[in-house]
C-alpha cells in the first residue's frame, strides 16, 4: 500500500486516524476584487487540505469584494492560515474567529 506520509495520509498503520480537527475557524477577508481572487484565497485554504464547510464572496461596486469561509482546523493551522492570507497582494484585511468544538 502506498501512502503520503506527508499529508497524514497513515490510515493503514496503527488502526487508522479517526481524530478530527478540534475546532472551526471562519476567516473573513477584505480584499480588491480581482479576476483570480478566489483562486488566489482557494489555493492558501487548500493548504488545510480539507474542503470548506461554507464559502461565499460579494463583490462591491467599489472594487473590494468581501469574502467568508467557514474552515474545520485546528487554532494554529487557522492562524497559520491567516498570515498566508494576508500575504496576498491584493488583500486588504483578514479577520479569524476560531471556535472550540469540544466546548460547544
Amino acid at each position: 500500500m502506498i501512502a503520503d506520509v506527508y499529508a497524514g495520509d497513515d490510515d493503514a498503520r496503527e488502526g487508522g486516524r479517526t481524530a478530527q480537527p478540534a475546532g472551526i475557524a471562519t476567516f473573513s477577508i477584505v480584499a480588491d476584487a480581482d479576476a483570480n481572487l478566489i483562486l488566489r484565497i482557494g489555493a492558501a485554504l487548500n493548504l488545510l487540505n480539507v474542503a470548506p464547510r461554507m464559502f461565499t464572496m460579494e463583490s462591491g461596486p467599489e472594487g473590494t469584494a468581501a469574502v467568508q469561509a467557514l474552515v474545520d482546523c485546528s487554532e494554529p493551522q487557522a492562524e497559520l492560515i491567516a498570515r498566508k492570507l494576508q500575504q496576498i497582494t491584493c488583500v486588504r484585511d483578514v479577520v479569524v474567529k476560531y471556535g472550540d468544538l469540544t466546548n460547544a
